[in-house]
C-alpha cells in the first residue's frame, strides 16, 4: 500500500482545450504529497505504442502469485521509467509493490521508487491520455514545481476495475 503524507490540495484549473466537451477542472485534482521509498517487481514494456501497455497487464497480472507476498488483489502500479520526446519511445513497468527476498520470476525486475515530494493527480481513468498531455505540457510549466528526479507513476487501488465508468485513478509526478 502507498504511504503518503497530505501538504497541499488544488483544484487545477484545467481548460476545455484539452477535452473539447468536457470541462476537466471540475474532474481533476492534485494534492502535493510526500511519500517513502518503495521498491516494486514486475514486468516491462520498451516501444513507443502506448496500445501495447494493455498486453503487458494481461501478460502480468496472472504472473503476480509467482512474487512472493504478495495476493492477486494487492495495489498496482504503472512506472514511467524514460520517455524519448523526439521518437516517442518509452519505457513502462507494470507491477506491484514488493520487499521479496527471493529471486525474481523469470521476465521480471526490480525497481525502487524514490520517496519525495509527488504531485498526486487523481481524475477518471479515462482522462489518462488527456492528462498525461495536460501534466507535462501545461501544468508543470505553470506551476510552482519543477518535474524531479523521482520516476512517475500510476498507481490503481486494490478495488480498481478500468470498466467501471467514472472510476477513479492516481497519477503521481515527481516534483521539487
Amino acid at each position: 500500500m502507498l504511504r503518503k503524507t497530505a501538504v497541499l490540495v488544488i483544484l487545477l484549473p484545467i481548460t476545455q482545450a484539452l477535452a473539447e466537451e468536457v470541462d476537466l477542472s471540475e474532474l481533476v485534482e492534485v494534492e502535493i504529497t510526500t511519500i517513502e521509498r518503495f521498491r516494486v517487481i514486475g514486468m516491462d514494456y520498451r516501444g513507443a505504442d502506448p496500445g501495447e501497455l494493455m498486453t503487458l497487464w494481461e501478460e502480468f497480472t496472472p504472473r503476480i502469485q509467482e512474487i512472493t507476498g504478495v495476493e492477486m488483489d494487492d495495489d498496482a502500479y504503472g512506472i514511467l521509467m524514460g520517455y524519448d520526446e523526439i521518437s516517442g519511445e518509452f519505457s513502462y513497468l507494470a507491477c506491484v509493490e514488493s520487499d521479496m527476498a527471493d529471486p525474481l520470476p523469470e521476465g521480471m525486475m526490480e525497481l525502487s521508487i524514490s520517496g519525495g515530494e509527488y504531485a498526486e493527480f487523481t481524475f477518471p481513468f479515462e482522462l489518462l491520455n488527456e492528462i498525461y498531455c495536460y501534466i507535462y505540457e501545461e501544468w508543470l510549466i505553470v506551476s510552482s514545481y519543477a518535474h524531479g528526479e523521482g520516476y512517475d507513476f500510476e498507481y490503481y487501488p486494490a478495488d480498481f476495475i478500468p470498466s467501471e465508468e467514472g472510476v477513479l485513478m492516481q497519477l503521481y509526478v515527481s516534483v521539487e
